[in-house]
């Protein structure tokens, strides 16, 4: 089994980098390591991305680097989760995939079994596209609604790998079928559409043992947990809080500096989440970021 993380610079120029942005996958990958030492862990990233990295000084933190590359014709600013979805399609063995945005504060080895695992269920009827949608319909494999809910995938164990080729393989398609047509609110629901809400629908339909970190519902449109829980759930969404974090959309609104959201605090916590692993110096890392920024 492998613990994997998977970059793409969709934007292709440096921007793409900000602060708040390495600092996260820095500390994602250090406090992987510090709450998991055994795990095998692997980093897929395009050129640009190691070259960044490599000048930041933190690609040693992972067990292997390794180059992506995929030819399949995607918008990939819309679907900027398919480099990802790729790296899945092709699996062999057992994966854990770490979203660049998701830190652990504890092991969690106790929650990887038979089953496949992901972070939360999503309310769907208030975010994603409905069934009936113009769009799905048009796929030549329509989604199928079963329930209302989709499996948030910032944190993803698949144990089959099988099962993890046909549910990327077909959220590929989707995606390339997405790419090819012409949506007039195309948006990033058209990716978790497949990457997320159909991974859900699959798992119901064909009762794969599945179970999500949190047993609280997430409400995409209140970006909350909301107080309905779900019988395929491990953690209260206070308990959550102190095994894990996912920032999601929280990153524009620390960037924007929204009421609530403090940016230099919170980079001065992923600063201390670094330290605490004791992986990497914060020091050099401060300096080498001021460098990269051009501050």
């Amino acid at each position: 089994m492998e613990t994997i993380w998977v970059l793409e610079n969709v934007k292709n120029n440096k921007s793409f980098y900000s602060k708040l942005e390495l600092l996260i996958l820095v500390a994602s990958i250090c406090l992987w390591k510090k709450h998991h030492p055994t795990h095998k862990t692997v980093f897929y990233c395009d050129e640009m991305t190691n070259n960044t990295l490599q000048d930041l000084g933190v690609l040693e933190l992972w067990d292997e680097v390794r180059h992506l590359s995929y030819p399949e014709k995607i918008n990939r600013e819309v679907f900027w989760s398919s480099c990802k979805t790729k790296i899945i399609s092709k699996t062999e063995i057992p994966l854990i995939v770490v979203d660049h945005d998701f830190l652990v504060f504890k092991n969690l080895d106790n929650f990887f079994d038979d089953r496949v695992l992901f972070t939360y269920h999503e309310r769907a009827n208030n975010w994603y596209p409905k069934e009936n949608s113009k769009p799905n319909k048009s796929l030549s494999q329509p989604i199928k609604f079963f329930n209302d809910f989709a499996a948030n995938v910032s944190l993803l164990y698949l144990p089959n790998p099988k099962f993890a080729q046909e549910y990327a393989l077909r959220t590929l398609q989707n995606h390339i079928e997405f790419s090819d047509m012409y949506i007039e609110d195309l948006s990033a629901n058209y990716m978790i559409l497949s990457e997320q809400l159909m991974l859900k629908q699959m798992l119901s339909k064909d009762k794969i043992p599945h179970v999500s970190l949190s047993k609280n519902v997430w409400d995409c449109n209140e970006i909350s947990y909301t107080k309905e829980e779900i019988n395929e759930g491990i953690l209260s969404f206070k308990e959550i809080s102190l095994y894990c974090k996912h920032y999601g959309v929280d990153k524009a609104r620390f960037k924007e500096k929204q009421k609530g959201f403090d940016y230099d605090n919170e980079i001065e916590f992923l600063y201390r989440c670094i330290k605490s692993s004791k992986l990497h110096n914060v020091e050099d890392l401060q300096q080498k970021i001021k460098v990269i920024q051009n501050v």
